[in-house]
């Protein structure tokens, strides 16, 4: 028999907690009431549990905004300034802590310039 907790089934929280990352990074949170910043705790493909600065509304959208990647995703859960937010899209990894190896250089094309 599935057991329930907090309205998610035992199987997907285990599952659900096997892939989070306990990280400490800052980030932009954009709400319809402005930007505030939020201290990041830990990060899945699909959302992030942050403290913001003030009390997020939950149910509301918001944008997560780290260095130049913004991340739709919406307010699940609050408890005073803490939250979690469930992204619309998954997101790598990589991607939300910027681990990701930028693309090598490409060299300069010689047909761009012209020579005398």
């Amino acid at each position: 028999m599935t057991g329930f907790v907090t309205g998610m089934t035992v199987e997907a929280r285990d599952l659900r907690q096997s892939k989070r990352r306990r990280v400490l990074m800052r980030a932009t949170i954009i709400t319809v009431d402005g930007a505030q910043s939020a201290r990041v705790r830990d990060l899945t493909e699909t959302g992030a549990g942050i403290v913001a600065d003030s009390q997020l509304t939950e149910g509301s959208d918001v944008i997560f905004n780290r260095s130049n990647l913004l991340v739709a995703a919406r307010v699940v859960w609050t408890r005073g300034t803490e939250a979690g937010l469930e992204f619309y899209r998954p997101v790598p990894i990589e991607e939300l802590t910027g681990s990701m190896v930028p693309p090598p250089k490409q060299p300069a094309d010689d047909r761009l310039f012209f020579r005398n």
